[in-house]
């Protein structure tokens, strides 16, 4: 049979990718990944079709890249992950050496700011966020991780001090 469209699985092929896109711009990325997950079920298992790359359904904007605290920075992380469209395993897949399984679970599961930033810039590139992103994500892990440490060791000038005397006997 021909189809004046073309063949309607090709047209599902390359229209469904647009459609997720139009999803995830104006905030309805919950939606999208729903959408993206449904197009992999029938090209995947039902027709046996690769499904079509499609752009990563993560953060737009600068504004949705914040955090003022150790959790709300894994948080975003998470946020990262989820909006990526890839599992925990899928990530250390592309990671490979980078990053560690074990690090790439503790980097969402501790609640607490990594310590390492070369796992955080490889855990955030290899979840598709673009360089403008990574960077901001970066500035947010280095503002945080210097007041933990201004928390820890307390300012420079209240630092206490001792007099050590020495007597011959």
């Amino acid at each position: 049979m021909t189809y004046p469209e073309g063949d309607p699985l090709e047209r599902l092929h390359r229209l469904w990718p647009q459609l997720l896109l139009g999803l995830s711009r104006p905030g309805r990325r919950a939606e999208a990944i729903a959408a993206y997950r449904e197009m992999n079920a029938i090209l995947g298992t039902e027709l046996g079709i690769d499904p079509p790359p499609v752009q990563p359904l993560i953060a737009t904007s600068t504004a949705e890249l914040r955090a003022a605290t150790e959790a709300e920075f894994v948080e975003l992380l998470r946020t990262i992950q989820v909006r990526s469209g890839l599992t925990l395993p899928e990530v250390h897949r592309r990671a490979g050496r980078r990053l560690p399984r074990s690090q790439v679970y503790s980097l969402l599961r501790r609640g607490k700011l990594p310590t390492k930033p070369e796992q955080v810039r490889a855990f955030v590139t290899i979840c598709g966020m673009p360089e403008p992103q990574v960077a901001r994500v970066m500035e947010l892990w280095a503002t945080l991780r210097e007041q933990t440490e201004l928390a820890v060791r307390g300012p420079q000038d209240e630092r206490p001090f001792a007099i050590l005397i020495v007597r011959s006997a």
